[in-house]
């Protein structure tokens, strides 16, 4: 699990945020717990998570699709904005799991942010899930274990912060952000990228360091939105 702890002075603000990836047996949770299928399973993943949010003060936790996630740091920011909104009552939605899927997607549409970065039945087939807490104390490792043995479960290592060209392209295009923004981005930083119409791999640092700059301004745009 990654740890992170945050002490915004400004807002007056301490929290936590942990990032776990587990793998699991779908087949056993459903013969341990008698369910029948995956959205019975899904459905008891939900409820027990609101009794654990219930159990624990000022705590958010939730299961997130990492297809459109940039790397850790998209989540930390999201976390960010999600807490901020509530402090200066701008949030969007009246939950926190919610609010941390609109600034995943930098997206005020509640619908196109769940079906982007929520989970379904079909993501519980794979056995590999992906959860983020978020809380005012540092109960992050006796959730962590909570859940894990919940499901029956094992932490694996995270992959959010993979990098190749195919994840850049897919979380440009589903942010709608052109070349000519990530070029000017990268001339902000005196960096030039080439005359191609395919952006070279050996660029990729470099246009990932652009991109997470963009969605980081989509998420301070939606942020200032009421």
């Amino acid at each position: 699990m990654i740890v992170k702890k945050f002490n915004i002075d400004d807002l007056g603000l301490e929290y936590f945020i942990g990032i776990t990836r587990m793998d699991f047996n779908l087949n056993k949770v459903l013969e341990v717990y008698n369910l029948t299928n995956e959205i019975e399973a899904l459905d008891y993943i939900f409820k027990f998570l609101e009794n654990i949010q219930e159990k624990y003060d000022d705590t958010m936790i939730q299961f997130f699709n990492d297809k459109y996630i940039l790397n850790q740091d998209h989540l930390l920011i999201a976390g960010y904005y999600t807490q901020k909104a509530f402090i200066y009552n701008k949030n969007l939605s009246k939950k926190k799991n919610i609010e941390f899927f609109l600034y995943l997607a930098a997206n005020r549409k509640i619908k196109n942010s769940m079906e982007a970065f929520g989970i379904n039945p079909n993501d519980l087939k794979p056995g590999k899930l992906n959860f983020c807490i978020i809380s005012h104390q540092n109960y992050l490792n006796d959730i962590n274990n909570e859940v894990l043995q919940k499901l029956l479960a094992r932490e694996i290592d995270l992959t959010l912060n993979a990098q190749n060209i195919e994840k850049y392209d897919k979380i440009k295009k589903f942010f709608e952000l052109s070349n000519y923004q990530i070029e000017v981005v990268l001339n902000s930083y005196g960096l030039k990228r080439t005359d191609n119409e395919k952006e070279p791999v050996d660029n990729l640092d470099h246009l990932l360091m652009a991109l997470f700059d963009l969605i980081c301004e989509k998420m301070a745009l939606l942020s200032v939105e009421k």
